[in-house]
């Protein structure tokens, strides 16, 4: 009886899983909401919870501004934050002021970092013409690393990685984020992520040889996904 048992867990245990999963994609929706007022822009970002459930989210907004001379400013706001059962979260708003001749592109991501998971993510472009949903590569933020680094030593990681990337004469077509994590003690993990996905991680140590090592393996790995990607966008090229 015993094995009968075992294989009857297990039967049951992953459809469990991978519906809380599927909950979570298509159930939890995220908006950037556009308020506009005579000299003011509003960027408002909602969350919404379509389940039953309880979740826990971080959530990461960018928003790139361009000028008649190409002069570019990019503000980036993040954060943690809770959903009830079929809430409507509004998250911090960015304000901008209005200027005919700018063009202001913005990306939001909601995550489970826990699981280092992208759960949701929405996109607008606002220009002097129209206000139109644009797909996240068309938002040309080529060569933006994002810092979420939380100790000297994940930031001595991030400004290696940062000295080595800049060289680099063409840059990747995605956004980039160092992010740390508390571990035991005084040590953390470090996340190396492309487009919120995990390409490595490691262990802080404060050894420079070791950090540089990392610098190394994380940028073969951006080179590896940069290259599954263009691979997996012309399979769609007819």
């Amino acid at each position: 009886m015993k094995p009968f048992v075992y294989i009857f867990i297990l039967i049951f245990f992953f459809p469990l899983t991978s519906f809380a999963q599927e909950i979570e994609e298509k159930l939890i929706e995220a908006k950037i909401e556009l308020k506009e007022t005579e000299n003011t822009l509003t960027l408002q970002p909602t969350v919404q919870n379509k389940s039953p459930l309880f979740f826990e989210y971080n959530y990461l907004l960018l928003v790139k501004k361009t000028d008649h001379k190409n002069n570019l400013s990019i503000n980036k706001q993040s954060g943690k934050f809770t959903l009830e059962p079929g809430e409507i979260k509004n998250l911090s708003f960015t304000q901008l002021n209005q200027d005919e001749s700018q063009n202001i592109k913005a990306i939001l991501y909601i995550r489970d970092e826990n699981k280092n998971k992208l759960i949701a993510k929405d996109s607008i472009e606002i220009n002097p013409k129209s206000n139109a949903k644009v797909e996240e590569t068309s938002l040309m933020l080529e060569g933006l690393v994002v810092d979420e680094s939380k100790t000297k030593v994940g930031k001595d990681f991030y400004d290696q990685f940062f000295s080595v990337y800049n060289q680099y004469p063409k840059k990747y077509n995605f956004i980039i984020t160092i992010s740390e994590m508390p571990y035991r003690g005084q040590t953390s993990i470090i996340q190396v992520k492309a487009d919120q996905e995990n390409i490595h991680e490691f262990f802080t140590n404060p050894n420079e040889e070791y950090s540089q090592h990392q610098v190394k393996i994380s940028l073969r790995n951006l080179a590896k996904y940069a290259q599954e990607k263009e691979n997996i966008n012309k399979e769609f090229i007819y």
